[in-house]
């Protein structure tokens, strides 16, 4: 990060690129030819609230966004998603896949001055594991060794996380753990100090990041200030402002972005189609369009009813023609989806079919389950946190086709993202619309964290021990095509028993103002540009 951007870093691949990436491009500007200018704000939209700051607790994109820039782990990624030295300079696995040592970077410093240190880093990781943490993300960690016991009361310490010296830290896991590595770049397993932490640290945090948190004002904005002492060098621009907008509204960002009060915003979906086909923005601004590592999909809650029942959740998927949905109503050059991976992660299965659109099949389904023509079903919700135009039309699709096969459903805005959360957190929405934005680059990041019974983010309430027995096989599994066999037979599993309507894949289609520069967007999209690096050119 920073400005050690323009030297070459040793980089560990945890696979090839060829394999990882089936599609993508990039159109990027600003390089380290350019003369870098110091000075600015940068603003940009947040399309919800974040939750919390502290990275022990961070599950939404929103918290992600701003966290990153004010934190560090030991690794993180490039604009590649290879996996790359952040406050470890470099590292070392040994041949049975058990053993990770990281050497650390001298003089690296915390917001309030301290050096970080291993023990920083045992700290942190342990306090996730913590019972009285009750971190939501804990399940990314229990594959080191004496976690699990940690996490259960039973033991004192995590023997798995040792510290020979202050620059040196050793992590040993019970179990080869493929995306290891690749967890260690993700938000929560950034950096902490111990000292700076109470209950108010989630929204006044204290990391190692290119920048400083300074203020959040509930509702309006966050304000992150250049951290001079960053180890990466300091950051270009004086500040970061992020704008809060509460429901998602696209619409709203964009033309606050026209009117020059943002640098960057996502192509609404009402917008794509004049802007790819009007030159003038193409002269006005600067885009940027790549496909991104994610899934947009409505989750069905299975432990309520009438939802308990496979052939309803069944006769929902094959009743809603997602894929007209996608493109005529979606657009943003988003991909229709027929499962849970993603083009570009491991596992995807470009033959895959899932439900296509057969309202015929969907009535015969309500039949023998014993509701011909819905008959008994009572209206279902439907919960979003979006108001966008796009989110609205597209419930309005789904109502409508439903309808059609006789079921009732009643779309339903939550008033903020953090009311949506809760809401579906506990299991109070019987069906929810939502996205998953990847946090690494691994199937894992998709079929595990939405569908082992154990993960906290599994939404649904989806519960098959064979799944889950496969998913735990398949993050020990080191030879990378058993691992695209074993996930592609989870995706297959799942999508038997219909928990979820895969929708689409969302690119990353962003404007940029003609002055900002430095900007690189990996296949992480938005939340995970370096900042750091982005400058503003002044006439």
């Amino acid at each position: 990060m920073g400005k050690e951007f323009c030297k070459k870093l040793g980089v560990l691949l945890l696979v090839s690129l060829s394999q990882l990436f089936l599609l993508g491009y990039l159109q990027g500007y600003g390089d380290c030819s350019e003369r870098a200018r110091y000075g600015g704000t940068y603003r940009l939209p947040l399309a919800s609230e974040p939750t919390n700051l502290d990275p022990a607790y961070i599950t939404d994109i929103y918290s992600v966004n701003v966290a990153m820039n004010i934190f560090d782990g030991l690794v993180e990624f490039d604009k590649e998603l290879n996996v790359v030295p952040a406050i470890a300079r470099v590292w070392k696995i040994s041949r049975d896949h058990l053993t990770y040592t990281f050497f650390l970077r001298q003089g690296v410093t915390f917001h309030n001055g301290r050096e970080v240190t291993s023990r920083d880093f045992i700290f942190s990781l342990s306090r996730i594991l913590s019972p009285d943490t009750k971190s939501p993300v804990a399940s990314f960690f229990l594959n080191i060794k004496g976690a699990k016991a940690y996490n259960e009361g039973k033991a004192f310490s995590v023997s798995g996380l040792r510290a020979p010296d202050p620059y040196t830290l050793k992590i040993e896991l019970e179990h080869p753990f493929t995306p290891f590595l690749s967890i260690l770049a993700m938000a929560n397993a950034k950096v902490v100090p111990v000292e700076a932490l109470g209950p108010s640290f989630g929204r006044h945090p204290v990391g190692t990041g290119a920048y400083r948190f300074d203020s959040w004002e509930p509702g309006r904005r966050i304000l992150l200030k250049a951290n001079e002492s960053y180890f990466g060098g300091r950051p270009f621009v004086d500040s970061l402002h992020f704008r809060i907008y509460q429901n998602i509204e696209w619409e709203k960002i964009f033309q606050d972005f026209e009117h020059g009060l943002l640098d960057q915003a996502i192509i609404p979906s009402n917008k794509y189609s004049t802007i790819m086909a009007d030159p003038s923005y193409g002269e006005r601004f600067t885009l940027i369009s790549k496909p991104t590592l994610n899934l947009v999909y409505v989750g069905m809650n299975v432990s309520v009813r009438p939802l308990k029942d496979v052939r309803i959740r069944k006769a929902i998927s094959y009743g809603i023609d997602t894929e007209s949905i996608v493109r005529n109503i979606t657009k943003r050059g988003s991909i229709p989806a027929k499962g849970v991976l993603p083009p570009g992660v491991a596992g995807f299965n470009p033959k895959f079919k899932g439900y296509g659109y057969d309202p015929e099949k969907a009535r015969q389904l309500l039949q023998d389950a014993g509701h011909p023509m819905g008959r008994g079903i009572e209206p279902i919700e439907i919960w979003t946190v979006s108001k966008s135009e796009s989110v609205q039309k597209e419930l309005q699709a789904y109502k409508h086709y439903l309808a059609e096969i006789g079921i009732q459903l009643v779309p339903k805005v939550a008033k903020n993202w953090a009311e949506f959360l809760e809401r579906i957190n506990k299991k109070k929405a019987p069906m929810y619309y939502a996205a998953w934005y990847a946090d690494y680059p691994d199937p894992d990041n998709f079929l595990y964290v939405l569908f082992h019974s154990k993960s906290r983010t599994n939404r649904m309430g989806y519960r098959n021990p064979e799944v889950d027995e496969i998913l735990e096989r398949a993050r020990r599994e080191i030879d990378y095509m058993e691992r695209v066999k074993l996930y592609r037979n989870i995706e297959r599993m799942v999508m038997q028993e219909a928990p979820i309507i895969c929708q689409h894949v969302n690119s990353f289609n962003y404007l940029f103002q003609p002055w900002v520069r430095g900007v690189k967007v990996s296949y992480l999209g938005a939340a995970y540009i370096p900042y750091g690096e982005v400058w503003i050119e002044k006439k």
